[in-house]
């Protein structure tokens, strides 16, 4: 069956993955809309009960036979789903969406794999207290080690479109995709390894359900396991592909600088990660100190004094070694940095979007140029040339 297919990847969204179907069949670019759940019993029934001819419920453990659960189950299901029905383009989109312009999005996601694009992922203008994984653990590690990738605004997050050869090629040649939360690192950093071209449009805000730092810790740990893992293969592939450039597609969408909502209180998430900087250990890697001291932090000013130092620098040098040395039994300490440098960053660099964009761009520039400055060419395990930088920086 020629034509687009969008896939909803839903759970306990309530009826919310309905309203985006509807929304993005008004569009006339979409074929089909298959919604891929986990929800509960109840609300996948509710949400049964509302197929129609265009509109498409599945389990999202329908053609995926696993125990776990995750994010990465119901795209994986939902890939299967519309790859065996033939589309040729197919899209995903995250099921708590609630931005009512979702029909505009459909021809700007589908559109650009006409043309010269295998890939398109979309960006958004975040809050900047938003999106902290994405902008101090993917971003910097794609930035790092995919070279001519450090561009990429967003390389985490549900909205993208692929054509169905490259999705068939991600899920199902050689290293095979995560289960978890961790999928959206995988796509974004093996379709560059694989030498796909990959084009970023820009969609506004996003209106859809955030969390806060305290809630992000089994998020992270799956994202930067993820990221660990695609560079390993990367540095272990016997021939590699050229990493092609970013491709910007043009937007109608002006960026808006104005968010009206504070969803996170930067005090409040220092107060309640107090009890986890007190479980800092010392990891002996250079400029760790840094971040040990925080574990004698005793109040908020003092954080916010010792913090200044832990700017992009320090964070995208202590990443590279995270990456390096990386031991799983280590992973509440990368997390626990992680945590503070995201704090750091809120305090010291977000007094408007554009310095907080500005900011995260720079880093990973920093971390692109870190790599190059070390001249990492070997396999990520060697430690031959670790203080290589350190000697001539």
């Amino acid at each position: 069956m020629a034509g687009n297919c969008l896939l909803i990847i839903s759970k306990n969204e309530g009826t919310n993955p309905i309203a985006i179907a509807h929304h993005a069949l008004e569009s006339d670019i979409i074929d089909k809309v298959i919604i891929s759940d986990g929800s509960n019993e109840n609300t996948f029934n509710c949400l049964k009960k509302k197929e129609s001819g265009k509109i498409q419920v599945i389990n999202e453990k329908q053609f995926v036979n696993t125990t776990e659960i995750g994010k990465g189950i119901g795209m994986m299901n939902g890939a299967v789903a519309a790859i065996r029905q033939e589309f040729d383009k197919i899209g995903f989109i995250d099921g708590d969406i609630k931005n009512s312009n979702i029909s505009e999005w459909m021809e700007l996601l589908f559109k650009p794999l006409d043309y010269n694009v295998d890939i398109v992922k979309a960006a958004f203008t975040r809050n900047p207290t938003d999106g902290q994984i994405t902008r101090h653990i993917t971003k910097p590690l794609v930035a790092m080690f995919l070279s001519n990738a450090w561009v990429i605004d967003q390389p985490l997050g549900g909205e993208l479109s692929l054509k169905r050869e490259v999705l068939e090629d991600i899920f199902y040649k050689g290293i095979t995709p995560p289960y978890h939360w961790g999928i959206d690192t995988f796509i974004t950093m093996k379709s560059l390894m694989y030498g796909y071209k990959m084009g970023e449009v820009y969609l506004g805000q996003k209106i859809h359900g955030k969390k806060t730092l305290t809630n992000l810790n089994k998020m992270f740990n799956e994202c930067f396991e993820e990221a660990i893992r695609m560079i390993r293969y990367f540095y272990n592939l016997p021939v590699r592909k050229k990493i092609n450039p970013i491709i910007e597609i043009s937007s109608p969408y002006q960026k808006n600088p104005c968010f009206n909502e504070i969803y996170m209180d930067i005090k409040t998430e220092f107060y309640k990660s107090l009890d986890c900087f007190r479980l800092i250990k010392k990891m002996n890697l250079p400029n760790d100190d840094l971040f040990y001291d925080i574990k004698n932090v005793k109040n908020f000013d003092a954080f916010c004094n010792k913090t200044k130092a832990i700017n992009d620098n320090a964070w995208v040098e202590e990443l590279y070694w995270f990456v390096k040395k990386y031991n799983p039994m280590f992973l509440d300490q990368y997390y626990y940095r992680w945590k503070i440098r995201s704090l750091s960053y809120c305090l010291n660099e977000i007094q408007t979007i554009e310095q907080a964009e500005n900011n995260v761009i720079n880093q990973s520039k920093n971390a692109s140029r870190l790599i190059c400055r070390i001249g990492e060419k070997e396999a990520i395990e060697s430690s031959s040339k670790k203080l290589y930088f350190y000697h001539h920086s």
